[in-house]
Order: structure tokens, then sequence, then C-alpha cells
């Protein structure tokens, strides 16, 4: 086939019907995308004409529930867990695959309305001593928490500790007379 042939080949009528089913394609997704977005817009014009404020507010909170269900007005204001407790939705392997241990761990506390602490006080019933001189705190309450510094923090059976939430999700121990503290990880 001689060069000119493969280049007529390529520039011809099937390379024009190619390009013609690509901008068929386009316009067909455009199409499908502006539908919704046509509908939304009507829905808030007619919001827009209701006088009550109330009202007002409820109908363009529907209107956005209905195009974003997941960034419903409900998680916004707050109130999230308690709907879902009442609902008696909880997150399944499936929604949560994917998320950090963090991120699933505040939906899972979300969707059941878990109370949000910020520490704990507890006695302590153990201390175990490792050879590399970090200790093992096994409280009242059944906790067991390891510690993760090489700092010093004598501690005795029924002393009172508290243990804080610090910084990037680890946690402080410290007695409750607040003198030192140690950075400690709960181990069951």
């Amino acid at each position: 086939m001689p060069p000119g042939a493969i280049l007529e080949a390529f520039s011809g009528p099937p390379l024009d019907h190619v390009r013609y089913r690509q901008m068929k394609k386009a316009l067909l997704l455009v199409f499908c995308f502006a539908q919704p977005a046509f509908a939304a817009e009507e829905a808030l014009q007619a919001c827009r004409q209701i006088e009550d404020i109330e009202q007002r507010v409820s109908c363009y909170d529907n209107v956005v529930d209905a195009r974003f269900p997941l960034a419903s007005s409900s998680s916004i204001k707050g109130d999230a867990p308690a709907k879902k407790a009442e609902s008696g939705t909880a997150p399944d392997a499936r929604s949560l695959f994917g998320t950090n241990d963090a991120e699933a761990k505040r939906i899972v506390e979300m969707s059941l309305a878990i109370e949000q602490i910020d520490n704990i006080v507890a006695k302590v019933t153990d201390v175990q001593e490792s050879s590399t001189r970090k200790v093992v705190i096994t409280l009242d309450n059944g906790q067991v928490w390891r510690q993760l510094d090489n700092q010093r923090l004598p501690l005795k059976t029924g002393e009172t500790v508290v243990i804080r939430k610090a910084s990037l999700g680890s946690y402080l121990l410290e007695k409750d007379t607040g003198s030192r503290n140690i950075r400690v990880k709960r181990t069951n």
C-alpha cells in the first residue's frame, strides 16, 4: 500500500464517522447531566415563592437532600446521630470499606449516637513493667493500656489516673494530681 493511501484511509469518512459518534456521546452525557440541574433549578424557584421563612427553608432543605443525599441538611446541623439511631440503620461493612480506622470509628459512633468524651477517670488495678521499662496498666473498668514513650511515671495499684485524648489520635495518661504524663495506647 502506498504511503498516500494510508493517510487517506485515516483522514477519510470513517474517521469523521468516529468523531460524529464521539460528539453524539458527549452531547448525550451533557443532556443527561443537565436535565436534573434544570429540575433542581425549577424546584428552587418554587421554594423562592414561599413567604413563610420556616416553610421556605424546609423546601430548600428538601431540594438539597433530594439532589445530594449524602450531604443532607441533618448531617450539617449535627443531629444526624439521633436520626440514624432512631431509624436503626447502622453502617455496614460495604459502607465502611476504604475508610481509614479513625473515619470508620467516627461514622459508627455517629450512627449509634455514642456520646463523645475527651477523657476517662479510673483506678489502677495492676501495673506491670516490661524489660524495656515500659508499663502496662490495667484499670478497674477492664481497659488495659500500654506505655509508648520512655517517660517515667511511677504508678501504684489503687491510684486514680486520667486518660485524655491528645493530638493525632494518641492518648496521655496522668495521675489525678496532674503532675506528669505518659503517652499510652489501649491494648484491649
